[in-house]
């Protein structure tokens, strides 16, 4: 497998776990405004069974990251393997990026946002509670 071919895997894959972190922000807008507007009204069991499916979706897209996320770990390490020599200028900025603050700092956030998000609408969705001043939609 050639540089090109390297580089061109670890770019599609960051660009499929940006896509589907997006999809993920989607989907808790979503639920933010369905807490607001109809289950902060809802009984125990529709709020469990939301949560449940809104739980089942946001995995299934953690997973995909994940499986992307090592694929790009793979092409990332046979890129290191390349001699140093060989490899141009963007394969070894990425290279110097992804070991750098920069990438350690953005692996962390990404996962870290992953997870906050979820505990937001739990949050919301079994303890959050409207205010007696505003008036139902």
């Amino acid at each position: 497998m050639s540089e090109l071919d390297l580089l061109n895997i670890v770019r599609g894959a960051t660009q499929n776990e940006v896509s589907w972190f997006a999809q993920v922000i989607t989907i808790n807008f979503a639920m933010i405004v369905a807490i607001y507007y109809f289950l902060s009204r809802a009984g125990l069991a529709l709020r469990v069974f939301s949560f449940v499916a809104y739980m089942v979706g946001s995995f299934i897209y953690l997973g995909e990251m994940l499986i992307e996320a090592n694929v790009k770990k793979a092409a990332i390490d046979a890129l290191r393997a390349l001699p140093e020599a060989s490899l141009s200028a963007p394969s070894r900025q990425l290279l110097s990026v992804t070991d750098g603050w920069l990438g350690l700092t953005t692996s962390f956030v990404f996962n870290f946002a992953f997870w906050m998000l979820g505990l937001g609408v739990f949050y919301l969705l079994f303890f959050w509670r409207k205010s007696a001043h505003v008036a139902p939609p």
